[in-house]
């Protein structure tokens, strides 16, 4: 970006500012796009597309209340929009993701698990199971995103939990519903899974991007 670009209100440069946000934000949006799609490819395309347009709509995005909620909504509607082209084909495929270099061995071992678990999920369950379980949100608010009933949701989100507890070994009993994004763990053990694999997930994506930027930094450095 230009070097001449204004600044912004609270004295920083705009492309920084997004730059900064970009770098905190990646990893855990990496994360839940994985868990919605599994497909590490079509995640990481809806999510350099939700930064594409929150990067060319940054002052209006900066001013919100919580621009991690408007990029993640939008990864979310990248990723319902392109899976209608290839939902009907879905099966279940090994998944590959980065891992989290100082998680131990048993946290591996149950991040995957969860992982695994959410593979055998057809796409319109785990979608909602994502969405309910892991980001807090509520019927009402899935509903309106994704454009099927609030009966449909439940209906979705029982089948999608009853398989999980099955092969997670977990309580089905959801958690209560709202409209804002966990900020801890969940207290219900199926929800507590996938906020465990979500954590994990985050910290491999994080990992993996600081070894790429050390390695293009050696990479200069020889130059």
């Amino acid at each position: 970006m230009s070097d001449t670009v204004e600044e912004s209100a609270d004295g920083g440069r705009p492309e920084e500012e997004f730059d900064a946000f970009y770098a905190r934000t990646y990893p855990w949006l990496a994360a839940r796009a994985v868990m919605l799609s599994d497909n590490r490819q079509n995640a990481e395309d809806a999510v350099q597309e939700a930064y594409i347009e929150a990067m060319r709509r940054w002052p209006e995005v900066r001013a919100y209340a919580s621009p991690e909620a408007w990029v993640t909504t939008t990864m979310r509607r990248k990723l319902s929009r392109d899976g209608r082209r290839w939902w009907f084909r879905w099966k279940p495929v090994e998944l590959t993701v980065p891992a989290a270099a100082t998680a131990t061995v048993e946290e591996t071992a149950e991040a995957l698990a969860a992982l695994r678990a959410l593979g055998t999920l057809p796409p319109r369950q785990r979608q909602v199971v994502v969405m309910h379980s892991l980001e807090g949100m509520s019927y009402q608010a899935i509903s309106a995103e994704l454009g099927i009933s609030v009966g449909s949701v439940g209906s979705n989100l029982h089948k999608a939990r009853a398989r999980l507890s099955l092969l997670l070994d977990a309580s089905p009993e959801p958690g209560p519903a709202t409209d804002r994004l966990l900020t801890r763990p969940p207290k219900d053990p199926l929800s507590a899974a996938l906020h465990t694999a979500a954590e994990w997930l985050s910290a491999g994506f994080r990992d993996e991007g600081r070894g790429l930027h050390s390695g293009a930094d050696r990479s200069r450095g020889r130059r």
